[in-house]
């Protein structure tokens, strides 16, 4: 969130302040993304796997960090390949799938969607209901990756083996997410783990650089340190949340203030990522398709 202000601003610093990107200049991206990515979620309902096959990108990607309390069976790291990823789909053995997003935005090449998941597997009358975010990164037409987050530990009634990472996750998060929009650089910097990284896909709207990942401590707190000098009055209006393991996923209204005195508020969702009692990964998604308040 104030990372993809990051970039968001790291661009204000090599464009006029006060400089921002027209709606209208990323329309005609946005609808593709939005009409692959919702023809993508409606394959992926009625489980029509070579479809499926047919809209991924050859050399697709599909990721889902919070699957690791699956122990392997479901996280297997970022799964590379239209090919293997199909299999990968086939291999979870769902009978029926339920995915009415709550929220849905589209910026630039990317398109975000959370809401309660509903799942039935094969050899069973029960419907499994998971809150849950989808990202989808569309490139040309097709899928180029998936990135999941599901509250799997409670929806699957997996036990309390996760409960220590939990209660960590859930004790640090919220702590570094306050430094972080305070402004607290020294603050931020003592939960960052060395090797931390962070990133805002959806930042690429404002240039290939803004939306890279970031891969140590150092040059994260550094780039923020130059980025928020442009901006203000950052917070955000948690309207969801939930912590699972090592992923704490934050869902609201994003606000903050530019130089200019252009205040904003855009629909975004912050995850972080805690192991070892420090924030290993940051991510952010924001709609910055959204105008000005």
């Amino acid at each position: 969130m104030k990372r993809s202000f990051i970039w968001l601003f790291s661009l204000w610093i090599w464009a006029p302040i006060g400089w921002c990107l027209p709606a209208s200049a990323q329309s005609p991206l946005k609808e593709q993304t939005a009409e692959v990515s919702q023809r993508y979620l409606a394959l992926d309902a009625e489980r029509d796997y070579n479809k499926l096959r047919d809209l991924y990108a050859d050399d697709a990607t599909f990721y889902d960090p919070t699957g690791d309390v699956f122990q392997g069976a479901v996280a297997q790291g970022i799964v590379r390949g239209g090919d293997a990823v199909t299999a990968l789909q086939r291999s979870w053995g769902l009978n029926g799938i339920d995915f009415q997003p709550e929220l849905s935005f589209y910026v630039g090449q990317y398109a975000i969607h959370r809401g309660i998941f509903k799942a039935q597997f094969e050899g069973s009358s029960t419907w499994i209901s998971i809150p849950f975010i989808t990202i989808h990164h569309v490139v040309d037409g097709r899928i180029q990756s998936r990135m999941d987050f599901g509250e799997y530990i409670q929806s699957f009634g997996l036990g309390n083996e996760f409960d220590a990472a939990t209660s960590e996750t859930a004790k640090v998060a919220p702590a570094y997410l306050e430094a972080y929009f305070k402004e607290d650089f020294n603050q931020q910097r003592t939960f960052l783990d060395e090797k931390a990284t962070f990133q805002d896909p959806t930042a690429q709207v404002f240039g290939p650089k803004s939306g890279i990942e970031f891969t140590d401590a150092e040059s994260i707190v550094e780039r923020r340190r130059e980025v928020f000098q442009n901006i203000s009055d950052f917070g955000m209006d948690i309207e969801q949340q939930f912590v699972a393991n090592h992923h704490a996923v934050f869902i609201g209204k994003i606000k903050y203030q530019t130089a200019n005195g252009t205040q904003y508020e855009q629909d975004g969702v912050i995850v972080i990522e805690v192991r070892g009692g420090k924030v290993t990964r940051h991510w952010d998604f924001v709609d910055y398709s959204a105008g000005a308040k």
